[in-house]
């Protein structure tokens, strides 16, 4: 019986010496050293960038011994960056066995070397956490940020059987979508044989091999452990297999990895190959050699330089109504912009109004003959355009066709707002004037009757829409005057003013635009006019509902009785409140107010700026039918778009 116990010892020993025989041979013949060209860059073709793997190199790497070949001959202009100082991203895949056999301390240093390596990582070095026991689980998608790393890794518990297969095929599966872009490599660490797995092994050869991801195999030795699975796999991907029995021994086995992920040289340099093609690209390191074809597209090289021709110009024929021909393009610039200033100084004269000898405008004069007791001049001068012959019957039809309309009080009523001293007819005729002026240019630089139509419209709504602005700014104005008015009007009731004094105090005492009204409300009441009713056409002119209240308050209390000062005095101190509200808003509210106008305007500023450098690109925007359909949609929601962001920042107060 002892005989039988010593040959089975024996036998036993035997088949442990050559398991581990074996096993050694199979290391051996795996880590002898690999060159690769991984991935070769075309896109910026003749500009060439490639990225050279170096695989169970045991001496340190000194990229200055790299070779580059092109179709047989060396290249000089060698760009070598070591992936540690390159921006090349790098995906890895930490697979780690969280089966029943891993409790206990072989998980813990298990998640101590994923956390280790996890702390060595580049900015560009993308990491994903998955795990298998019953099931698979992604505990962590790709990402480069360590701390969201480090907490996925921490979470991990052990229990389950070891479906090995289903995880490294799931594993690889996450180089997908943006991922794909990323160096494919994978760790994997078991500590037993495959059980529980609905794939086989040929499935997790294929999966890796489709991908195209490199695999590191780490085992944590067993009872159960049996390295030929994990071995195949690392074997037929060019990886690396490392095992200890020992756990606390793991996080030199990742360092190990770690030294042979960077292993890799970025190279660049300019190919010469000008012809579409096969390129072929050799690399050499040592006695090391690896080569690799890659199909070109070819470029324009740059014409040899030639000699200094002399050419000789045809002598011009002489001018005859034969040979005339349009007018060259200096000449319509030149003429187009003396026209286009000529038309914007004669609207800019229109606006401002004529002056008289002592600088004040015919209508500030007919005002001082009743507001400021100066006397009426003797003859009333005729307006601007009355003066220029022509012009005048163009002036008076325009004010007829606006009266007809129904459009002549809304123009006059805006111009007053804006303090513009024109009666409607003029105004109508200046800009109808300014906008043919830009159309004609319009169509005679561009040759396009379209374009005039465009020039036109544009110049309409660019003249409303200063008079527009002009109208608001002095409501702005004018409104946040008002506080400051009504207290003037308060404290002058309080010092035993009747309303007409204090209008007229407020008159000379209150700055522009708020002195210009209520002069003209002055003059008006010495016309006869009941002070409130000028108080209320002031509060119209202006368009200011703010105005209104307080005009509506003077009247209440003119009918009921009161205090008109303490009242006065109680709104100006609800509009001062009313005002600092909505400074505070506007300040909230800026951010949100410029983004809305980068926003509005970044689509028509970006089409400009492409229909004058690149033309050709946005044709088939005008020639194709689904080009002017696709303008016409995005047209639409531009509109929508602004309206939306103007509702979100418009906030009433």
């Amino acid at each position: 019986m002892r005989r039988l116990r010593s040959l089975v010892a024996a036998v036993t020993v035997g088949i442990l010496v050559l398991g581990a025989g074996a096993a050694a041979v199979a290391q051996t013949e795996s880590s002898a050293p690999v060159i690769e060209i991984t991935d070769v860059n075309i896109a910026r073709y003749p500009r060439v960038q490639m990225i050279v793997d170096f695989l169970n190199l045991e001496a340190a790497l000194d990229p200055a011994e790299l070779a580059v070949t092109e179709n047989g001959n060396a290249v000089t202009d060698l760009e070598l960056e070591t992936i540690a100082e390159s921006r090349v991203q790098v995906g890895i895949v930490l697979v780690i066995d969280a089966s029943g056999s891993m409790e206990g301390e072989p998980i813990e240093a298990a998640k101590a070397a994923a956390l280790s390596f996890i702390n060595q990582k580049r900015a560009e070095d993308f990491i994903a956490v998955a795990t298998f026991a019953d099931d698979v689980q992604v505990v962590r998608g790709f990402t480069n940020t360590k701390s969201v790393l480090v907490a996925s890794v921490e979470g991990i518990v052990a229990g389950g059987d070891t479906a090995f297969y289903d995880g490294i095929i799931r594993a690889t599966e996450l180089f997908s979508g943006d991922a794909a872009r990323l160096e494919r490599n994978m760790i994997v660490l078991t500590d037993g044989k495959d059980e529980g797995s609905v794939a086989s092994l040929d499935d997790a050869l294929a999966a890796v091999a489709d991908k195209g991801v490199r695999v590191f195999g780490v085992a944590l030795e067993s009872t159960a452990f049996d390295p030929a699975d994990l071995q195949t796999i690392v074997g037929a991907t060019n990886g690396l297999y490392l095992s200890t029995p020992e756990p606390a021994e793991l996080s030199g086995l990742y360092d190990q990895i770690k030294r042979e992920l960077d292993n890799k040289v970025v190279v660049r340099f300019n190919a010469t190959q000008d012809q579409a093609g096969d390129l072929a690209i050799g690399v050499s390191y040592q006695t090391l050699a690896t080569s690799t074809t890659v199909s070109v597209p070819g470029f324009i090289k740059a014409p040899p330089p030639t000699t200094t021709t002399t050419v000789t110009y045809a002598q011009p024929e002489p001018y005859s109504p034969a040979n005339a021909g349009p007018v060259s393009a200096g000449t319509l610039r030149l003429l187009g912009t003396l026209a286009v200033g000529l038309g914007i100084v004669l609207f800019i004269i229109i606006l401002a109004g004529p002056g008289d000898e002592d600088g004040a405008s015919a209508f500030r004069k007919r005002l001082q003959a009743y507001g400021r007791g100066r006397t009426a001049p003797e003859e009333e001068k005729k307006g601007f355009l009355a003066r220029i012959p022509g012009l005048s019957r163009f002036t008076k039809s325009a004010e007829e066709a606006a009266q007809r309309r129904g459009l002549l009080s809304g123009v006059n009523a805006v111009l007053e707002q804006a303090n513009i001293p024109l009666r409607g007819g003029e105004a109508l005729a200046a800009g109808l004037g300014l906008s043919v002026i830009v159309g004609v240019l319009a169509g005679l630089f561009t040759r396009s009757v379209i374009a005039a139509g465009v020039g036109f419209l544009v110049a309409l709504l660019f003249v409303a829409a200063a008079i527009q602005f002009a109208g608001t700014r002095e409501k702005r104005i004018f409104e946040r005057q008002l506080p400051d008015t009504l207290t003037l009007l308060s404290t002058s009731l309080r010092a035993g003013y009747s309303l007409l004094q204090a209008v007229e105090a407020v008159a000379a005492e209150a700055p522009q635009p708020t002195g210009r009204e209520f002069g003209r409300s002055i003059a008006e009441s010495r016309l006869g006019r009941p002070v409130v009713d000028t108080m209320q056409a002031i509060a119209e002119r202006m368009r200011s509902q703010d105005f209104q209240w307080a005009v509506m308050a003077i009247e209440i209390q003119r009918e009921v009785g009161g205090n008109l000062a303490e009242v006065l005095q109680t709104v100006a101190d609800t509009m001062r409140q009313r005002n600092r509200l909505k400074g505070e808003i506007r300040a909230l509210t800026a951010e949100g107010r410029l983004s809305a106008i980068v926003l509005a305007l970044l689509p028509v500023v970006l089409f400009a700026f492409l229909y004058t450098t690149n033309r050709g690109y946005l044709e088939p925007l005008f020639t194709v039918t689904a080009g002017l359909i696709a303008i016409g949609a995005g047209l639409l929601l531009m509109g929508a778009g602004i309206y939306w962001l103007k509702k979100i920042v418009d906030i009433e107060v």
